[in-house]
Parts: C-alpha cells; structure tokens; sequence
C-alpha cells in the first residue's frame, strides 16, 4: 500500500513580508488605453474588451439599480453594449483580473465625468 506525500510548508518561517512578496506575485497584468470615446482593456492572456466611455444617465442608473459591486455593474454593461458573448469572455477570466480590469474602467468613467464638470 503506497502512502501519500503531502509537501512540506514552513509555516514557522511565514510572516507579513512573506504575504506581501506572495500576493504582488499573482497581481495581475492587466493593461487599458483610451482610444477615441472607448476604454481598451487587455487581460494577460492579451484579449481584449472595448467597453464605452460616453453613457447616459438612464444607463448609470439601470447599472446602479442592477447591484454596488462594480464587476455586476460591469457584466451588466457588458451584455448590454456587446451582448452575452462579449459578456462571457470578459466573465471567463480569472477574478483578480476581472476585478482589476472593472477597477480600472471605473476609475477611467469616474475622471472623464470629473473632468467634464465646469469649473
């Protein structure tokens, strides 16, 4: 009868420095560019999404009406705008990237509506 191996871990040995070194590891690379009226975001496996940066207030509702995290805001618009496959693209990736990359595209939305503001 064979036995199984587990592998050996060095919890003694783990501490905060270690936590942070291991989570900057699996960040990840996720990258955007604005082209035109359209937020560009590249996942590490180099698909791509277009997502638009011009949206009305009917839209903003419907999404805030839809849920407060942004990634179901996020899949939301994205059947809405490029329909259930684009939306299944985007939702097949991994959620750190997911996560990242509806970040990023909120923050993008958040400055180009700040910036649209009189002064």
């Amino acid at each position: 009868m064979a036995t199984k191996k587990t592998p050996e871990y060095d919890f003694d040995a783990w501490d905060a420095a270690s936590e942070k070194d291991a989570i900057a590891a699996l960040v990840p690379e996720v990258r955007h560019i604005i082209v035109g009226d359209k937020f560009v975001g590249r996942f590490a496996d180099m698909v791509t999404v277009e997502l638009p940066l011009k949206l009305t207030l009917d839209m903003v509702d419907e999404l805030q009406e839809t849920s407060d995290a942004p990634i179901d805001q996020l899949k939301h618009l994205l059947v809405k705008i490029g329909g259930e496959e684009a939306a299944a693209e985007f939702t097949s990736h991994d959620i750190a990237e997911t996560t990242a990359l509806a970040s990023k595209f909120f923050e993008i939305l958040n400055k180009v509506a700040k910036a649209s503001l009189p002064e």
